[in-house]
């Protein structure tokens, strides 16, 4: 279906719009079966009388389903009540499309009408007219029906859509103050050493809080300003850390073309230098190689680790940070959109996301 439809289907819908749209329903009904009687007698005029002449009862039945039926029993679920109720009127509008004919169409084209085979009480015709009825009932209330269940699946993405954009918001306001705590503990390190390197640590927080408050407070961001982000983070820590610190980072490809979720890839640094740097007093190493390769990115970091297994499981997996860009990957990517491996060495420990990225111009 075409947007253009999915639009004038959508303005249907808004009850100011209602008594048109039901207007133009019975006037297709009037001209669709008008040509389709003419047909097979040849007579346009005789055909619309008698289309004419029976449309009162066919809206009655079609408006009692609709509005007292489907929605006072079918729609609370009352099914029993709702078929004998629906039996007994249908029966009662064949009768009563079939005594409109007889007055109104009857005398003035079938003036020889033998009443005597086919009397006005006759079950047979009360039947055949009911079938006649409901043809257009049915339509309606298929149409009904359709135009509802458009309409809950349209609330229903909605809530959806809200509901995944409250989770996402919740998760990146998890992550804020975990940068943000850490550091200050980088900060709170250097002022006990009474470093000159302190005002530098409180600058680049600053950048750090002016990108978190402001700049990722949108579904995307420029992939270059993340880089930037990351970057800052390496020059906190390496102030921290000093000598005992090697850090290589690696860029390749068109990062200024592109756009990521924010706060993506800092959390895998940030983990980096929490579990390989921290806990070790000389040799650390940090290798991040990030790749961006015809619209996919590729982003590796690889950190020492003398971390068990178990360890691993219990702290960095279910780390903050981590956890919840695990979590904003599968909001945002769904469980196929993206593809993150986790490989455990004798000394080290290194993290691969692939996903695919938009360009600045979507």
């Amino acid at each position: 279906m075409s947007t253009f439809s999915l639009f004038r289907f959508d303005k249907f819908l808004y009850p100011k719009n209602r008594i048109l749209a039901h207007l133009i329903f019975w006037l297709i009904y009037l001209g669709y079966f008008t040509i389709a009687f003419a047909s097979f007698r040849d007579n346009y005029t005789q055909s619309f009388i008698e289309v004419l002449v029976t449309l009162p009862v066919r809206m009655f039945a079609t408006y009692l389903t609709l509005y007292w039926l489907i929605s006072g029993f079918l729609d609370k679920e009352k099914y029993l009540a709702f078929t004998l109720i629906f039996i007994l009127t249908a029966i009662g509008f064949g009768y009563l499309d079939r005594l409109l004919l007889h007055l109104f169409y009857v005398p003035i084209y079938v003036p020889n009408y033998d009443y005597t085979t086919f009397p006005l009480t006759s079950f047979t015709k009360a039947l055949q007219r009911t079938t006649n009825v409901y043809t257009i009932v049915f339509a309606a209330a298929a149409i009904k029906l359709i135009k509802k269940n458009y309409q809950n699946e349209k609330i229903a993405r909605e809530l959806s859509r809200e509901k995944l954009d409250a989770e996402l918001k919740f998760l990146k306001s998890q992550i804020h103050p975990h940068f943000l705590f850490n550091t200050l503990n980088s900060l709170y390190a250097l002022t006990l050493q009474k470093s000159d390197q302190s005002s530098e640590v409180v600058l680049k927080l600053s950048h750090f809080l002016d990108y978190m408050l402001y700049d990722c407070n949108v579904s995307q961001i420029s992939l270059e300003k993340e880089i930037e982000q990351m970057q800052n983070l390496i020059t906190l820590e390496k102030l921290r850390y000093g000598d005992r610190l090697d850090v290589d980072f690696n860029i390749s490809g068109p990062v200024k073309e592109f756009k990521i979720p924010p706060l993506l890839m800092l959390p895998f640094l940030e983990n980096a230098f929490k579990h390989g740097v921290s806990q070790h007093t000389e040799n650390s190493f940090i290798y991040v190689d990030l790749k961006v390769k015809e619209q996919n990115l590729t982003f590796r970091v690889e950190n020492s680790s003398t971390y068990s297994e178990s360890d691993l499981e219990a702290d960095y997996t279910k780390g903050i940070g981590l956890k919840n860009v695990k979590r904003r990957l599968d909001l945002i990517y769904g469980d196929d959109g993206y593809n993150l491996e986790v490989f455990k060495e004798e000394d080290s420990f290194t993290i691969v996301l692939k996903i695919s990225l938009i360009t600045n111009n979507e």
